[in-house]
């Protein structure tokens, strides 16, 4: 075949069509080149599809100079919505055909996507903007449950999740700026908030070329169980009338226009609500999820082909108008684990013209709720929809797959405790130490208490403990509960605490007899030792996730001020040159280690104390592992008393945020003082400081003595917490259940304050250059460089510090900074460093100021910051899969008792 020429593409999605694109342009007659910074996310290439070229694929410039290299480059394209704008910009700097790549940015970028959608008045859901926690709970103050979150850049339902609750929100925001970490290494410190939009959602597969675009067709899409969006299916054509098609055609390519897209294919995903359609999101990329495959089948002409030759400049026809129809269906991973078996167990039929394999026999499976949890997918084709699907379905209903969870069995037994009917409590007891409930104070123990039910109920099913009729009516009371965000219970009276008013409420809805089967071999012990876990770890999560945000912070500053002059103090004397960046290295890296410190924690919160009971364990045959599976524990308790009297967790928790606050105390006590006239060294902008009610030229920054404040609180805490615990028995009490746990919110709460007012403060305070520069003017700063390069020569180093010593100390103090340095260069001539810059960068080891030492620091501060940036999102990403799986098998009871 005639050789057309190289056709570069820019990284690949790791499944669909990214491989088979590559393929294609090979047998069209180009010479495929894949570019990539990491080969080994292809396990592909192993079959020589493309030749490789590694190199910095977000970087334009590295492109165009691979791109330079390559005889006769017909084209340059990438099937990674990363990267789309990256090779677009490459193309055309090489005079190939591209999407304007500022149009491909705007659409990457969900949050400038919708604003510019909604301002040409294009139809999008309700969407807001959150960069922390405190945007989310704001959003959600004014918006409407249920709402949607996702990434700003992301892909692949990769972090979108629905969310009925504050709580679900927070946790779905936490989640979701991780959810790229492990996929392309990107941090997504912005999300999107959208409100639900209700509807069938469906998709137009769009190409734009001589200024037109060209609507390929709509496709129905099928959704798997929230709260994740993973696309389990495809329609083509969808099922609707002719002319309402053409209609949705045009509303698809007006938000493709509005956007700038006028080259290239798009997929448009749009929702069909009672008042009309609604866009969800524009892609400015080929549709992913094997749907140009499906496509291809049905319209009878290569998709692929299309856009390999439209980027190389050539001439193509589109699809005429086919009466075939199309189909495509996923099977999901329903579990993490091992793959033992995976395959079809019969040959495709004439109607599934492909049938494939995501996954290998293997592989470790990890349920992430996007699509990396599709393991297989099968393609129908036929005359009629109804057919092409059923041959998809059929095709995919006949995968033989076994996944290895690794949930062991556990012989620990319990003892059931008894009941508390009877007890009431004294009404001005009751005010004192049970008061009314209420769910801003509430809310995070009461949606910790409904997990654990789901998980207890769940063991106890699978174990024949419980029936299968009454552990699907609770568990759909539970989770009506929880999508009311337990609303009913607010105001409610609880004289024997939290759990037996929750428990009150669900024997109203389920019945008494129901109801009285949750509380089967387990505690309000156990319980409360395990939602002090589920409490701790959250916590802990969302502090070092802060701390993330300062260091990002500290990190953006560094490179800006590592090059500037500023004293480095000794008890507040000033004793060499330094810069501002060292400081803020310096910081940095203390804050990483409490960082450390607290996934340290974290991953020591292994064994879950659920199966406990009253510390005596029980005699009917649960299964402990099983519960701490679906809570996201690696193990049960090995002891049941331990596991009910131990709160060391707790206080080291609150012992590591002590030290935490302590830390940024001292940062806000320098700071305070820079900002002083006598020092002058910083500046805090004015809306992060106050003024005085009574000296109209005094600016206060205020905030950092709330930072200093708040360690009083924290180390406040952990001493309440201590004290409590001290004096305790071994075994459950309420010293520390209550007093020994509570303390916790309060630290946390802080701590939050201290470490957010710290991110502010160090991300827009400004550097007075000349202030840092002129307090070291006099030279004074430089004579210990002086003394150690008189050492370096041969003169011992107490000699050397003697006699600069003797000469500092005569120079004038009423001569100027000028004089006394002329005096001090003249006296140590020779060793006296000639500029403040000179000084600072002679001081390279020992982690000092220089600048080949800072260089170092920064290369070490980012492989860190990465590092624990993945550490943490790996840890959440474990615990949402628990959850994930958890909600699987909570769906599964309440579907299957449905069934009969």
């Amino acid at each position: 075949m005639m050789n057309r020429g190289s056709f570069i593409f820019v990284e690949s999605n790791t499944t669909g069509t990214g491989e088979l694109l590559m393929k294609r342009a090979r047998i069209l007659g180009f010479e495929p080149y894949l570019v990539t910074r990491n080969p080994a996310r292809y396990p592909f290439l192993k079959d020589s599809v493309a030749q490789v070229i590694e190199a910095e694929t977000r970087s334009p410039d590295e492109l165009i100079g691979v791109a330079a290299k390559l005889k006769s480059l017909a084209g340059i394209y990438s099937s990674s919505d990363y990267f789309v704008e990256a090779a677009s910009s490459a193309a055309m700097a090489m005079g190939l055909p591209a999407a304007n790549p500022e149009a491909i940015a705007r659409c990457r970028n969900k949050w400038k996507q919708a604003a510019e959608l909604q301002r040409q008045s294009i139809t999008i859901p309700e969407t807001r903007l959150a960069t922390s926690v405190r945007d989310v709970e704001n959003i959600l103050a004014q918006a409407t449950l249920p709402v949607v979150l996702k990434p700003v850049s992301g892909s692949g339902s990769s972090g979108v999740r629905l969310c009925d609750s504050a709580g679900a929100a927070i946790k779905a925001f936490e989640s979701a700026r991780g959810a790229l970490l492990d996929q392309v290494g990107l941090r997504s410190p912005d999300v999107l908030i959208q409100q639900y939009v209700e509807g069938k959602e469906y998709s137009a597969e769009i190409i734009a070329y001589d200024g037109t675009l060209h609507c390929l067709g709509i496709l129905a899409k099928h959704k798997g169980p929230p709260p994740c969006f993973v696309e389990v299916g495809h329609d083509f054509p969808a099922p609707l009338r002719e002319p309402f098609s053409k209609e949705l055609a045009s509303f698809a390519s007006s938000a493709v226009s509005a956007l700038g897209l006028d080259f290239g294919p798009a997929h448009v995903e749009f929702v069909i609500t009672e008042s009309g359609p609604v866009i969800i999101e524009v892609n400015p990329r080929l549709a992913g999820g094997m749907i140009p495959v499906m496509l291809s089948h049905a319209l009878g002409t290569s998709i692929l082909d299309m856009v390999i030759k439209l980027y190389a400049r050539e001439a193509f026809a589109l699809p005429m108008a086919s009466a075939r129809a199309g189909a495509i269906r996923f099977r999901l991973a329903h579990t993490s684990g091992k793959l033992k078996r995976l395959g079809f167990s019969r040959n495709p039929e004439p109607t599934v013209p492909e049938a494939g394999l995501l996954k290998s026999e293997g592989d470790e499976v990890q349920i992430n709720g996007d699509f990396r949890d599709r393991v297989a997918y099968a393609v129908g084709v036929a005359d009629e929809l109804n057919a092409a699907a059923a041959a998809a379905e059929g095709m995919i209903d006949s995968l033989v797959i076994d996944i290895e969870t690794g949930v062991g069995e556990s012989e620990n037994k319990q003892d059931p405790e008894s009941s508390d009917a009877g007890w009431t409590l004294h009404p001005e007891a009751m005010k004192l130490v049970a008061p009314p409930i209420e769910i801003s104070r509430d809310g995070r123990l009461l949606r910790h208490q409904a997990a654990i039910d789901e998980a207890h109920l769940v063991m106890l099913a699978d174990q024949g403990l419980v029936s299968p009729a009454a552990t699907a009516d609770l568990l759909k009371h539970i989770l009506d509960l929880q999508g009311e965000g337990f609303q009913s219970l607010e105001g409610r009276d609880a004289p024997r605490g939290l759990y037996l008013a929750y428990e009150a409420e669900l024997a109203a809805r389920a019945g008494p007899e129901k109801a009285g089967w949750l509380h089967l071999a387990r505690s309000r012990n156990d319980l409360n030792a395990t939602i002090s876990l589920l409490v701790l770890r959250e916590a802990a999560c969302s502090i070092s996730q802060e701390i993330g945000s300062a260091q990002d912070a500290l990190l953006q500053r560094v490179e800006e001020a590592s090059g500037l002059v500023a004293p480095l103090y000794s008890q507040y004397q000033i004793a060499l040159p330094g810069s501002p960046g060292h400081y803020l290295l310096g910081v940095f890296f203390a804050l990483g280690r409490e960082r450390q410190r607290l996934h340290c924690l974290l991953e020591g919160i292994r064994n879950c104390p659920m199966g406990a009971g009253a510390g005596g364990g029980t005699s009917l045959p649960i299964n402990p592992s099983k519960t701490a599976n679906l809570l996201g524990f690696e193990l049960p308790s090995f002891n049941s008393l331990d596991a009910v009297a131990s709160r060391d967790h707790s206080l080291q928790g609150l012992s590591l945020f002590a030290g935490i606050s302590i830390l940024l105390s001292r940062v806000a006590q320098d700071l305070q003082l820079w900002t002083t006239r006598e020092f002058a060294l910083i500046d805090i902008p004015h809306n992060l400081a106050g003024g005085s009610s009574m000296l109209p030229q005094k600016k206060n920054p205020f905030l950092l003595e709330h930072i200093k404040g708040s360690a009083s609180t924290v180390i406040g805490a952990y001493i309440s917490a201590a004290t409590a615990t001290c004096k305790a028995p071994f075994s459950n009490s309420i010293e520390i259940s209550n007093y020994g746990c509570s303390p916790l919110r309060l630290a946390e709460d802080a701590l939050k304050r201290a470490v957010v007012l710290t991110s502010l403060t160090l991300k827009f305070m400004s550097l007075n250059v000349n202030s840092m520069r002129g307090n070291l003017e006099d030279g004074s700063a430089m004579t210990a460089v002086a003394a150690e390069r008189m050492a370096s020569r041969g003169v011992p180093f107490r000699k050397a510090h003697t006699l600069v010593g003797e000469i500092a100390r005569h120079l004038s103090l009423d001569s100027s900074a000028a004089e006394r340095r002329s005096e001090l260069a003249s006296n140590l001539a020779g060793v006296l460093p000639e500029s403040l810059e000179e000084c600072r960068d002679a001081l390279q080891f020992g982690g000092g100021p220089g600048k080949s030492s800072t260089d170092d620091q920064i290369s070490v501060a980012t492989t860190l910051f990465r590092d624990m940036q993945l550490k943490c999102a790996n840890m959440r990403d474990r615990w949402a899969q628990a959850e994930m799986y958890r909600k699987q098998r909570v769906t599964e009871l309440i579907n299957r008792h449905r069934g009969h």
